[in-house]
């Protein structure tokens, strides 16, 4: 009970050094380490306050995990990690994001802390790029690795189907909208779409694993990941999500089964006479597919049409820097009726606890850093398209074909929403690009055999 009275911050730190102790006695290389990332990230979304910073639990654990791995290097005098093409263009990345985060402070006069904490969120798990392939280097290692994401996705969507199934009577949310349903789930993430965000990246991952183990009890346990994640991903009732992950299960489909069509075919067909046959249910996203005519009188995407076209006017105004990372965001007109906000931004002057993401990743960059920060942005998708593409040509299935699958899915969702901002979905993705390189080291090496 003593232990009560000592700051949040306090509690935590002691408890994680001790935690980490233990850790590193009972596993004393940070390769060890690698396949409890995913859980980390899927569990540590929580935040706390540390000064004028307001760090999630996992952002504080990943970055001891980078610090063990840099002690580790020295302690056994081992070389650094190989720098291929892809992670220098990430790099280069990083460089631009700085040099972005810089003007944003010194010539638009944004707080620092604000600037930083905000510029610096698409980046905070960007080592994982050369620490996966460095310490994931067999492809034992990797098939660990994948089969501990397909358990996080297991666990993620056993929690979402029954925060589900808990839910009574309706959310209010959109019944003024004409959409009656008991809730949007959200799981570990904390919010609906961002878990959206983080299925469409996990599902394809499990189908094609499932489709391709040779292990009978890991097939039936991916492919049972796969199908929670899909019922959760119509739980979150994003229209978004669910497009996204149609995609991306789409193409493992189409691939997997390529030489006999009328599988995926047969698949898809079911799956949407299920959504069909529960339209009433799943109303709200089935509306984007039954009846498009009617979208344009729907106050969400009334409300994302007046935000884009404010915001991109934004950045025709300022389109070399824009207005400049942790600018303080406010509402034109002073009116509480969202589908009429347009977004205006001023000078921050004290830390602010939450950034907007602007409801679009690109958007987002274009507003808030320029052309700088968006030939960053840019420099990061062509890592993802170029990796994805070796990783295929290296390793088709389940590897290459998987992972690209949930990027692609994840990219297009990027247009309406960011979720490179969180930090849960951010490790995710950088765990991704991590082992996809890692997929296409170790191929390179050994050959493209099961």
């Amino acid at each position: 009970m003593i232990c009560l009275l000592y700051p949040k911050a306090l509690r935590f730190a002691v408890a994680g050094t001790i935690l980490g102790g233990i850790l590193i006695v009972m596993k004393p290389r940070p390769a060890s380490w690698l396949p409890f990332l995913p859980l980390v990230f899927l569990l540590g979304g929580s935040t706390m306050q540390l000064g004028v910073f307001n760090p999630s639990l996992l952002t504080l654990a990943v970055f001891g995990f980078f610090g063990f791995y840099i002690v580790d290097k020295i302690v056994w005098n081992e070389p650094l990690p190989p720098f291929p093409f892809t992670v220098k263009l990430v790099f280069i990345a990083l460089a631009l994001q700085v040099i972005s985060i810089a003007v944003s402070i010194h010539i638009h006069g944004q707080y620092f802390p604000n600037a930083v904490r905000e510029g610096s969120s698409v980046f905070l798990f960007m080592p994982l790029v050369f620490i996966v392939p460095d310490l994931c280097r067999t492809k034992e290692n990797l098939l660990l690795l994948l089969r501990s994401l397909v358990l996080v996705l297991l666990l993620a969507g056993a929690a979402g189907v029954l925060e589900y199934l808990s839910l009574s009577g309706f959310s209010r949310v959109d019944i003024s909208l004409g959409y009656l349903y008991r809730g949007r789930v959200s799981s570990f993430l904390g919010n609906a779409n961002v878990f959206a965000g983080y299925l469409e990246l996990a599902i394809p991952v499990a189908a094609a694993l499932g489709l391709w183990e040779k292990s009978m009890k890991w097939r039936v346990t991916a492919l049972i990941a796969a199908l929670l994640g899909i019922l959760c991903i119509l739980f979150t009732f994003s229209r978004g999500g669910l497009f996204s992950m149609s995609v991306g299960v789409g193409a493992v489909l189409i691939y997997r089964f390529r030489k006999r069509l009328w599988i995926p075919v047969l698949i898809i067909m079911l799956f949407v006479g299920f959504l069909v046959k529960n339209a009433d249910v799943f109303e709200r996203q089935m509306s984007f597919f039954m009846n498009p005519g009617e979208l344009i009188n729907q106050p969400t995407l009334l409300h994302r049409h007046v935000t884009y076209r404010g915001l991109w006017n934004q950045f025709l105004d300022s389109p070399f820097t824009g207005v400049g990372w942790g600018a303080e965001e406010f509402f034109w007109g002073n009116t509480r009726i969202y589908s009429f906000w347009e977004i205006r931004h001023s000078v921050s002057t004290e830390s602010i606890s939450h950034f907007g993401g602007l409801n679009s990743l690109f958007l987002t960059h274009a507003v808030r850093g320029g052309l700088i920060s968006l030939s960053a942005l840019c420099l990061i998708i062509i890592v993802a398209a170029v990796a994805s593409l070796k990783a295929f040509r290296k390793a088709h299935f389940p590897w290459g074909v998987g992972l690209s699958a949930g990027l692609l899915g994840f990219g297009i969702h990027q247009i309406m929403d960011n979720f490179l901002c969180w930090p849960q979905t951010s490790g995710f993705f950088w765990l991704y690009i991590g082992i996809l390189l890692a997929t296409i080291s170790i191929f390179s090496k050994t050959g493209n055999t099961a």
